[in-house]
């Protein structure tokens, strides 16, 4: 008999554009995406440029009950990121949050350093908002929050051409396993099989 696997996941999210200033706003979509992973009492929401343009100059979080039982504590800034402190700088909310359906309200945003094209994510880069979580947050919570359009996560993008464009999370794709949790899944599973062929012998 062997131990099952931990189900340690983090949650995928995607975007769809929330503005046109570009006129093709939603080309732009696919290259932006996130993930969010709760560890103990902490929620780290990773949020990544995979395209070939723009610069994320904002992110902001709209947290389910006016974003009680979450507090965004410190950030991770991947190499050639710069942003500044939680909840500090400009503009405080997204722009143009109210063509979200339904409207985009900020709890708590994170803004690259002044100037953004340049300290912002850019093509190949990341930065992860870190959270501490009240008791009762677990991942698979989050997960359903994520799915369900409770929890999001907006993007205030710059220099997408000559044009800024407003993004917001789509939801929680299906949970990914994370690296250490396939690798003991896949020890459980060989295990599994070493059994079953020492009985048929």
């Amino acid at each position: 008999m062997f131990a099952a696997a931990p189900t340690a996941s983090a949650a995928t999210i995607a975007f769809s554009c929330i503005t046109n200033n570009s006129g093709s706003c939603g080309s732009y979509a696919g290259f932006f995406s996130g993930n969010v992973v709760v560890s103990g009492n902490q929620m780290l929401a990773t949020i990544s440029n995979n395209g070939t343009d723009g610069s994320i100059g904002q992110i902001y979080v709209d947290a389910p009950g006016a974003g009680a039982g979450y507090s965004l504590t410190s950030l991770i800034e991947g190499p050639g990121v710069d942003y500044n402190g939680p909840n500090i700088g400009s503009p405080s909310a997204l722009p143009s949050s109210n063509t979200a359906n339904p409207t985009f309200v900020t709890n708590f945003f994170a803004t690259a350093a002044s100037p953004a094209p340049t300290n912002g994510v850019n093509p190949g880069e990341f930065v992860t908002l870190v959270f501490t979580l009240e008791a009762g947050q677990t991942q698979s919570l989050i997960d359903s929050l994520l799915a369900s359009g409770d929890l999001r996560f907006g993007l205030h993008v710059v220099s997408l051409g000559d044009f800024s464009e407003a993004f917001v999370s789509t939801g929680g794709g299906s949970p990914v396993p994370e690296p250490t949790s396939m690798l003991l899944l896949g020890t459980g599973l060989l295990a599994a099989a070493r059994a079953r062929r020492k009985k048929t012998i």
